[in-house]
């Protein structure tokens, strides 16, 4: 077969486009450290968090098919995993774009609470995650998860003596998976909530677990109906973050639960996109 100096061309620029990519690749799987992501995805929660070990652990999707390209931008091309996907609660801002991540990347295993839910996108997720035969996690308050070395998944809610299976709810944003990531010495790195309301999070509080954490990821967005004033002096973190859609019509965050906050840190990827931390 003849090749042209054209077509002979297009192949090397082809090849060093490859080499590139690699080569860019290597060196991000060789920098990495243990980071956290809140992804811009609009009016929803996204929250990435990759390992030094080129783990990916996904909590929500947002509501739509935006989550994918975000994650093309922090994902390794070469490790199209999601090593455990992890469904705060099923209200469609949080995973409106399963059926995207299931289609594109290869998800190890899912944490649900496995609260009923008769949505149709919720019912065709557990149905191609059985067709799969993907893993699930019902997670309890007496397991801790080891996500990589140096980093602990501390689970606070569901309790340990709740049995959420099957349940019909009056509030999904009341049955909201809460945990805390902790380094191997234990110490809190940050805490998430989902969109736990009053009722969760005073149950949370009688619960007289540890809420301390440098980091919160706000309540419901940032929502008056959560981030109740005693569970926040209890986290009493330094820093805050929103995740919410610019001008979404819920006026999230709510001004009330800013005041609440004395002047500290507060972040919003509303305002600046992703919000990214290493977890050290």
């Amino acid at each position: 077969m003849n090749v042209s100096k054209k077509q002979w061309l297009l192949i090397h620029i082809l090849l060093l486009s490859v080499l590139g990519l690699a080569a860019n690749q290597y060196i991000h799987i060789k920098n990495q450290k243990n980071t956290v992501t809140f992804l811009d995805i609009g009016q929803g929660d996204a929250i990435l968090i990759q390992t030094k070990e080129d783990k990916n652990i996904l909590i929500d999707t947002g509501p739509d098919g935006v989550v994918v390209d975000r994650l093309s931008e922090k994902l390794n091309f070469f490790n199209p995993t999601i090593d455990l996907f992890i469904l705060s609660h099923p209200d469609l801002d949080h995973y409106g774009g399963i059926m995207d991540i299931l289609q594109k990347y290869d998800v190890k295993k899912i944490m649900i609470t496995g609260i009923a839910s008769s949505s149709d996108i919720y019912v065709t997720f557990l149905d191609k995650v059985q067709e799969e035969n993907i893993p699930i996690i019902y997670p309890t308050s007496n397991e801790d998860w080891q996500i990589s070395p140096n980093l602990i998944l501390d689970i606070l809610y569901p309790f340990n003596n709740q049995n959420l299976i099957g349940q019909a709810v009056k509030s999904k944003n009341n049955t909201s998976i809460s945990f805390t990531i902790r380094n191997h010495k234990g110490e809190p790195l940050l805490l998430s909530t989902g969109d736990a309301e009053e009722d969760q999070e005073k149950e949370l509080l009688l619960s007289a677990q540890d809420f301390s954490a440098p980091r919160f990821a706000l309540g419901h967005h940032g929502s008056k109906t959560s981030n109740n004033p005693n569970l926040l002096k209890a986290i009493n973190a330094d820093t805050f973050i929103i995740s919410a859609g610019k001008d979404n019509p819920f006026g999230h965050p709510h001004q009330e639960v800013l005041e609440r906050l004395n002047g500290k840190e507060i972040l919003n990827t509303a305002d600046i996109g992703n919000i990214e931390f290493v977890l050290e």
